[in-house]
């Protein structure tokens, strides 16, 4: 056994892993995946060899993402998976704690994991970050359609104007377009002349019902309201989600809201790395934060916690959408 970074001639052979897992019945990880598995993040890609063949995988994908005036290095986890035949042995957690030293080497402070399980709770993950869901009357008329690669300029434009985000550059927000998903979902984004939404189909187990989502939006918030009030009277019911910083969505849609929890997990993986790099905000800020030894109870602190009954700072996180991997 030992551990790998993923050689590029081996990226179908962990795709084939991670369609195993993931994908038995219809759908490719690789063609819903494609940043995760390119040729240039392959070396990012941590697993295991056994018996010649790769058994264990655990992907890692780097992203910087902006806080108002900081910007956060940060990895992003996702496929993580092992061969039916070889688990039991502990290869996922082996793999966890060479994530942890290895994205710290390459200057990432925070890791958010599109996952909740045992594995990711004994390396120190936590639920963290302030989210809303929040149910959308249609009672509004701007015209909008469906984005192309057309749209792209007009995308990237109006996701700048989210203070808090995943920076993308343009071949990036190309491939997003042409992947259409978001949140482990099929997505469809509509655009107007001022904002964009990313949403996604649903379904409401109790009654079989569907319900849409948008899971990510740019522009000014006002206009970003304007559009997905308008798209819901076609798509309904819908739900916004949003963050914390997402101030003036959370009052117009504050009547009929609730708190949820961010998808994945998360973890701050350095606490002097991580507030060097949220430093540029934090000078702008009228309270210090401190270094705790205990860096999970530093994550739920720092970002909020549906975990965290002591009050926390609550600086934004963003959420997935279309980044999620």
């Amino acid at each position: 056994m030992k551990i790998l970074n993923l050689p590029q001639n081996r990226i179908p052979e962990a795709i084939d892993l991670a369609n195993r897992v993931f994908r038995k019945d219809e759908g490719d990880m690789g063609k819903d995946y494609p940043a995760l598995f390119s040729l240039e993040n392959a070396k990012n890609i941590l697993c295991i060899e056994e018996d010649e063949k790769i058994v264990s995988i655990f992907g890692l994908l780097f992203k910087d993402v902006q806080i108002f005036s900081a910007r956060i290095r940060t990895v992003l986890v996702g496929s993580v998976c092992t061969d039916e035949k070889y688990r039991g042995r502990g290869y996922s957690t082996l793999l966890m704690n060479e994530a942890g030293n290895y994205s710290i080497k390459q200057g990432a402070s925070l890791m958010m994991i599109s996952g909740d399980n045992s594995i990711y709770r004994k390396f120190g993950a936590v639920d963290a970050g302030v989210y809303y869901a929040h149910f959308v009357n249609g009672d509004s008329a701007v015209k909008y359609h469906e984005a192309t690669l057309d749209d792209l300029d007009n995308l990237m434009i109006f996701h700048t104007k989210d203070p808090v985000r995943f920076i993308r550059d343009k071949k990036t927000f190309k491939t997003m377009i042409e992947t259409s998903k978001a949140d482990n979902m099929p997505a469809k984004i509509f655009v107007s002349d001022k904002a964009y939404v990313v949403v996604t189909e649903g379904v409401i187990e109790k009654d079989k019902e569907k319900r849409y989502h948008c899971v990510e939006h740019g522009g000014c918030q006002i206009d970003v309201a304007n559009l997905i009030r308008s798209v819901s009277k076609q798509m309904n019911p819908m739900v916004i989600h949003t963050t914390s910083a997402d101030c003036v969505l959370n009052e117009i849609f504050a009547s009929n809201s609730l708190r949820r929890r961010f998808i994945g997990t998360v973890k701050i993986l350095d606490s002097k790395l991580f507030l060097n790099q949220l430093k540029p905000y934090l000078e702008e800020l009228p309270y210090e934060v401190k270094i705790m030894d205990d860096l999970s109870e530093m994550t739920k602190y720092v970002f909020g916690s549906t975990e965290y009954e002591s009050k926390s700072l609550q600086i934004p996180l963003p959420d997935y959408g279309l980044d999620y991997v």
